[in-house]
């Protein structure tokens, strides 16, 4: 199934074989040639057949196409769902609320064989469950949208029935090696840049210990790996304490590394990381082991592990260390969804003006 070319434009009114109308009828008499502009000084009379299906053709534009597609739309189960004009613009089949079991929603879209399913549920309540038996169907997922998506503007939003839809990725993404070839190729690009500020970098850091340090995450797969990393902590940060996570204000940040982290300068040494193929440049964030067997009893947590983390993401540029994990997720849920190259180079150039401008949140 493909997500990115919805086929919203298809349906054809009757009566209309193309852009060009329905072919002219012939006159008695009169055969086809290879002539391209010959004129037949007898024309063939126009029956009101004819000039219907003309009439037709015109009046195409002003005839909503979407018309024809069929839908239909889980609401929330409380019944505050937000009023919807989805029936002026789509044939919707019915109305129901999301299912307890995927086998439920599997026989309603059997019975009803919709070509869109719009939910007006949020995207953290969504698993790869129904997504797998939409993509069964050949179906596309549209989730009601939430401001911050506004992020993903104009990538994969889309307004219907007078309201904003965020369109899923629900199959694997078709740019995974593109993706790939884009982290390398812009990582060799940063290289000569990054280079001398990183050494820079590293010989002020070393005045209070050492400049580097590896720390073990979890990466796509469930697979471990060792993530490095400047150092912005005193070295014995979690004596005392064992693994915690880092806050806005955190005690334990050196003053070179309050700078570091105001600029995400301590995330330079990462792009060894990316060019290992460890991570990439956009994705959820790796956590530490620890963090993860926690964080596991959140719904649908495990998803996040389905791509190669990243240096950058939408958790990082909307909320940074303020964030709480539920924030985290649902916003690498978002990103799981509707990744793509243009909303990689997106985050990435974002990314690039909050080099510049310092991290507001920490």
């Amino acid at each position: 199934m493909s997500i990115d070319q919805p086929q919203l434009g298809q349906f054809t009114p009757p009566g209309v074989q193309g852009a060009a109308g329905p072919e002219r009828p012939t006159g008695a008499g009169r055969r086809r040639t290879g002539a391209r502009h010959r004129i037949d000084p007898t024309p063939a009379r126009r029956t009101g057949r004819h000039r219907r299906a003309r009439n037709t053709a015109a009046g195409r534009r002003a005839t909503p196409i979407r018309k024809g597609v069929r839908a239909l739309v889980l609401e929330p189960r409380a019944g505050d769902a937000t009023p919807d004009r989805l029936a002026d613009e789509f044939d919707v089949a019915v109305r129901l609320p999301l299912p307890d079991r995927m086998e439920q929603l599997d026989a309603a879209l059997l019975r009803w064989r919709p070509k869109l399913l719009f939910c007006k549920h949020p995207l953290d309540s969504l698993d790869e469950r129904l997504a797998a038996v939409c993509l069964a169907h050949d179906i596309e997922i549209f989730v009601l949208a939430h401001p911050v998506y506004g992020l993903l503007q104009p990538a994969r939003l889309r307004r219907f029935g007078g309201l904003p839809w965020l369109r899923l990725r629900t199959g694997r993404s078709r740019d995974e090696r593109r993706k790939r070839g884009l982290d390398v190729a812009v990582t060799l690009l940063c290289v000569p840049v990054a280079l001398p500020v990183m050494l820079l970098i590293a010989a002020f850091v070393s005045l209070s210990g050492p400049p580097l340090y590896l720390q073990e995450r979890v990466g796509a797969g469930g697979r471990r790996f060792h993530m490095v990393k400047f150092r912005t902590m005193r070295t014995d940060a979690e004596r005392d304490t064992g693994p915690a996570l880092a806050c806005v204000d955190d005690a334990r940040v050196t003053r070179v590394g309050r700078l570091l982290r105001r600029f995400r300068l301590d995330e330079l040494p990462q792009l060894w990381n990316v060019l290992r193929g460890d991570m990439s440049l956009v994705g959820p964030r790796p956590e530490r082991p620890e963090f993860v067997a926690t964080f596991r009893d959140l719904p649908h947590y495990d998803l996040r592990h389905r791509i190669r983390p990243g240096m950058t993401g939408i958790a990082q540029l909307t909320g940074g260390y303020a964030a709480t994990v539920e924030e985290k997720l649902r916003c690498d849920l978002l990103y799981l969804h509707c990744r793509s190259l243009r909303l990689d180079l997106l985050l990435v150039l974002l990314t690039v003006v909050e080099l510049f401008r310092g991290f507001p949140r920490g």
